[in-house]
């Protein structure tokens, strides 16, 4: 298999995975996974963003547990039993990270946007330039997270990419003692996986693609 097929192997072949082996991935395929973040493209090369590779099982149960307090309080303040109900299979779904090898937290940093301090000196109100504008710190992390994900697969590794435990970010920023404008966005599991799930079905081509001629 030629550099090509390897990488669109990747690409073809890479899934979720929420389960792992009893086996802790090294520090230097970290290092790896992380440093695919690294080389993302950023907005304006801004490079806004950190990660910490947490592999203390006790740093990653007080996280867990900050999103079930989390979410008690959510539902201490529900009326609706089918709410209810369906907030607490969400909850389900938010802390099994905790299982996890290793999980690596991706932190958003503050950088500066120069086309959104133009619009708003033209006059433009916020809620304009939030529709000519995208978030281009937030996609920045969103292709150093992707980065990661493909990493971890050609190393053999699974992930999950997680966002539904950032839920407890107060509390994340607590435990992890992050700088004031710092904001974890994501959570990234990494861990050998021990099930062969089947990859969730992804929409046909011909559905998600246009083209203009």
């Amino acid at each position: 298999m030629d550099n090509q097929e390897y990488f669109f192997h990747i690409m073809d072949t890479r899934k979720t995975i929420r389960k792992y082996e009893d086996f802790i991935p090294p520090i230097e395929d970290i290092k790896r996974i992380i440093n695919s973040a690294r080389l993302a493209t950023s907005a304006i090369n801004a490079q806004n963003w950190k990660f910490i590779a947490i592999y203390n099982k006790d740093v990653k149960q007080k996280m867990a547990q900050g999103v079930l307090d989390t979410y008690e309080k959510i539902l201490s303040n529900l009326s609706d039993d089918e709410l209810k109900q369906n907030v607490e299979r969400y909850k389900g779904h938010s802390t099994f990270f905790q299982n996890a090898p290793v999980v690596i937290a991706c932190i958003m940093t503050k950088a500066p946007s120069f086309l959104d301090g133009v619009l708003e000196s033209s006059g433009f109100e916020c809620a304009k330039i939030k529709l000519m504008r995208p978030d281009s710190q937030l996609l920045s992390m969103g292709g150093a997270v992707e980065n990661m994900s493909l990493a971890a697969h050609a190393l053999g590794l699974g992930s999950c990419w997680m966002v539904a435990p950032i839920i407890a970010q107060d509390i994340f920023r607590e435990i992890l003692q992050l700088d004031k404008d710092d904001k974890i966005v994501s959570l990234l599991t990494i861990g050998k996986p021990c099930v062969s799930d089947n990859r969730a079905v992804k929409k046909p081509l011909e559905d998600v693609m246009t083209v203009i001629e």
